[in-house]
């Protein structure tokens, strides 16, 4: 009896252990083209496959059954989930998971920030190439943030002559984030 709820238990173990839910690994390929290349989980590993069911935000893949990392195409800031159902022959239990993949664009890059002052007024701009959508462009002057500003790559806005400002401008996207500062003793109005 002993003996039994000991194998008993050992085989409900092994058969929870089947059951978890392992999520497909995905990633941007090298080569710098929009594709992004997924693979079988770990925990199909060692045991013998009967057949692999691949999903693109729930509809199926037919053209990728039963093979072990695929290729599929994206477009920047495109997000989906990808699935994957896979069966063994050992097991009637199939093993189900999904991982949710945001497609990267080229990385964003800073190409310019500065500041001006001039007429009682601190004026900047900032540029930026590439990123993937959405992109935030954050303003914070004298180390107050200004919500009034954000997504504007142009900011003027009024200063004290005399007076020293620091600006401080973040571009993001969902993969990177770049921060600058310019420091500027405001002007006084000219005559």
């Amino acid at each position: 009896m002993l003996l039994t709820a000991v194998l008993g238990s050992l085989l409900t173990g092994a058969s929870a252990a089947h059951a978890q839910a392992p999520d497909p690994v995905c990633r941007m390929v090298l080569t710098g083209t929009l594709d992004v290349i997924c693979t079988v989980p770990a925990e199909a590993d060692g045991r013998r496959i009967d057949f692999i069911q691949w999903t693109r935000d729930g509809n199926p893949l037919p053209q990728f059954d039963d093979i072990r990392q695929i290729l599929v195409s994206c477009s920047p800031g495109e997000t989906f989930v990808i699935g994957v159902t896979i069966g063994f022959t050992e097991d009637v239990e199939q093993i189900m998971g999904s991982t949710r993949f945001t497609c990267r664009g080229k990385p964003l890059r800073l190409t310019y920030f500065d500041c001006d002052t001039g007429n009682s007024l601190l004026v900047c701009g900032v540029n930026f190439e590439d990123g993937t959508s959405p992109i935030t462009v954050s303003w914070n002057i004298d180390g107050v943030p200004r919500p009034d500003l954000l997504n504007n790559t142009v900011i003027r806005t009024g200063c004290v002559p005399g007076k020293p400002y620091r600006a401080v401008v973040t571009v993001r996207d969902p993969f990177d984030s770049f921060t600058d500062v310019q420091s500027h003793t405001c002007s006084r109005i000219q005559q």
